[in-house]
């Protein structure tokens, strides 16, 4: 087993491998006077056990990080899939045809650099859509990515090659806080799109008007029209209960018995096999994330893309964006990236000249480039929304074979008001043993019988906020602070999850708090009579958004309402950190509405003002 776990840390950026390293010799060392790895196997277990059991948040995310790092490598192994039940299922039904792509054409920078019309930096759910749009109005577009372009064929199987390939970070993003929160966001061509589970919920109508009346946007309450372009570009329907796996029908049986709201969750992937292997991209392009739907499209209308290029700062000229100053040579496709085996690329000055630029690397990228391009915003970077979640496991006395399905299936808006969404989500072994309960033999006997477990996602529609900042060697902080308040409402929605369990037949549920591991129906009252705090919380999220949020209003918004940055002309945002406020549901959908509407913007100003001819495209071969 330590030879994957070895094998994955190599493939992680330097950085990120020495915050594993520092909390490696930690947990080496905090039994001291003795080592962990020289104790008996006894000592060892009871180590952990206090661990799990402590009311110290640092001792349980540190166990929690091990188990991680544990199930990457033990998760792998053939005998343990053989043990577990489970066999992968990605492939096409006899029959089918493989869904068709469009292509990306040239996607390796040439020369010094390029010039365009309008540059855009990511390639996920906001640039993708900008891009198309921006293109299909007669525009020269340049997109930039800094990860690889992963294809159907490139796509690791193995979260040991997956993580380090497609996520910033290796997937290893984390805020601090109390708790600290793991929030994994794509590094690839499509962005976080190519990794997210493909569910599609369009904004909720109470919080677009709260954006036009608090914020100013007005154009929030007029959005409909784009959603349905969206959809359509994605091809986005409602899963038909009958094969939406048996995760997602316990959860629907639980509800139904309950009396609670809910339905199959819609979602951008006609051609799915239920695999649930979402988390490592989908191998057959059954999902239309942004580089098989929206990039072809632009790319279609003469637009360009460019991976493995690193933008470092916006140029700025006479007091305007006028391009970007970049790093180009970085590994451009899957097996670029893995045949440097973790060691950094080699990298050369790229300087791209443009019109107009758009950021649209995330809620993380777009106020760390924006930080460190000078931009001065006392809202630039805060305002962190994330909506955390808890997974929470039950045992079934029946085969459920989660991996069977796909990975996000039913959601239950029942408390929807009270700011929770429920939905049913299983994600692979390796993902998910982690959050089992226990250590040594009980936490293996649980393991061995992931065939039996279901699993239900609590998500938090949060007004806790965090930060973006960068350190003093440039790199990210992040930081969060849940409230005490919401920690009671997350501790809510356990419950509400938990109660579903029940009803649907579970005989044990695991809701993933420091004070308790191990709900039996009998303990739900003890339970939620308990005043659990932040602290006792063990939640993940993967919806950052709100760093450079829009308003009408100069002191509260980063951006205007058409998304330009305020204090430099010609810059403007569209992605997550543009929206005013946490969406309470996934964001994706509302991130490619707001960023047509922004890119639909651009498109007018540079009509009605540009009468420029077409810049050369190479500044030197």
């Amino acid at each position: 087993m330590a030879e994957p776990v070895a094998a994955f840390l190599a493939r992680l950026p330097p950085g990120t491998v020495r915050v594993v390293r520092l909390a490696l010799r930690l947990f080496e060392w905090l039994p001291f006077p003795h080592r962990f790895s020289r104790c008996s196997l006894e000592a060892r277990t009871e180590f952990m056990a206090r661990m799990e059991s402590s009311r110290f948040g640092p001792y349980r995310d540190l166990l929690l990080s091990a188990k991680t790092l544990s199930m990457v490598g033990w998760a792998r192994q053939d005998r343990v899939r053989e043990v577990v039940g489970y066999e992968a299922r990605c492939a096409v039904r006899q029959g089918e045809p493989l869904p068709q792509a469009g292509p990306l054409g040239e996607l390796t920078p040439s020369g010094d650099g390029e010039q365009c019309d309008v540059a855009i930096i990511g390639s996920g759910a906001g640039g993708a859509a900008a891009a198309a749009v921006l293109a299909e109005a007669g525009l020269d577009v340049l997109v930039l990515e800094s990860g690889p372009h992963v294809d159907r064929d490139g796509y690791p199987s193995d979260p040991v090659e997956g993580l380090p390939l497609m996520y910033r970070d290796g997937g290893l993003t984390i805020a601090t806080g109390k708790p600290a929160i793991p929030i994994p966001v794509g590094r690839t061509v499509g962005g976080t799109t190519v990794v997210n589970s493909g569910t599609c919920f369009r904004a909720p109508e109470s919080v677009l008007a709260e954006w036009s009346e608090r914020d100013g946007v007005g154009w929030a309450t007029a959005l409909a029209g784009r959603f349905a372009d969206a959809e359509e570009q994605l091809a986005v329907t409602p899963l038909d209960p009958e094969t939406i796996g048996r995760n997602g029908q316990l959860c629907m049986e639980g509800a139904q018995a309950l009396g609670a709201s809910g339905g199959p969750i819609a979602r951008n992937a006609g051609a799915c096999v239920q695999c649930s292997s979402c988390p490592l991209g989908c191998r057959l392009d059954a999902k239309r994330a942004a580089h098989v739907s929206y990039l072809p499209r632009a790319v279609a209308a003469g637009a360009r893309v460019r991976a493995g290029v690193m933008v470092d700062r916006v140029l700025v000229e006479d007091g305007r964006a006028a391009g970007l100053e970049c790093r180009a040579g970085l590994p451009t496709t899957a097996a670029e990236e893995l045949a440097l085996e973790g060691r950094p690329g080699r990298s050369r000055p790229w300087q791209v000249r443009a019109k107009r630029v758009i950021s649209a690397g995330g809620a993380f990228g777009t106020p760390e480039l924006l930080l460190r391009s000078g931009i001065s915003h006392p809202e630039l970077g805060r305002n962190l929304h994330v909506h955390p979640a808890a997974w929470i496991g039950a045992r079934y006395e029946q085969d459920v074979r989660g991996w069977e399905g796909v990975m996000q299936s039913y959601y239950v808006d029942e408390w929807q008001s009270r700011g929770i969404l429920l939905e049913a989500t299983f994600t692979p072994l390796s993902f998910g043993a982690q959050w089992l309960p226990g250590v040594g033999a009980e936490f293996m006997e649980r393991v061995q019988r992931f065939d039996r477990v279901a699993s239900i996602g609590v998500h938090l529609h949060d007004h806790s906020s965090g930060r973006v900042g960068l350190r003093a060697d440039g790199s990210l902080r992040l930081s969060y602070k849940l409230s005490d308040e919401e920690a009671g409402t997350l501790q809510f929605g356990i419950a509400r999850a938990a109660e579903i369990h029940f009803a649907a037949g579970a005989t044990e549920v695991y809701p993933n708090t420091g004070r308790v591991s191990v709900l039996t129906r009998e303990r739900l009252p003890e339970f939620e009579a308990m005043s659990l705090r932040p602290r006792d919380l063990r939640l993940e999220a993967f919806h950052p958004m709100s760093t450079a949020r829009m308003s009408s209003h100069g002191d509260a918004g980063v951006t205007d309402p058409a998304g330009a940055v305020r204090g430099l002309d010609g810059l403007y945002v569209a992605d997550a950190s543009l929206l005013p406020s946490s969406t309470g549901v996934n964001p994706m959908m509302t991130i490619i509405a707001c960023s047509i509407r922004v890119a639909e913007g651009v498109a007018d100003e540079l009509a009605s003002g540009s009468g420029a001819g077409a810049p050369s495209r190479v500044l030197a071969q």
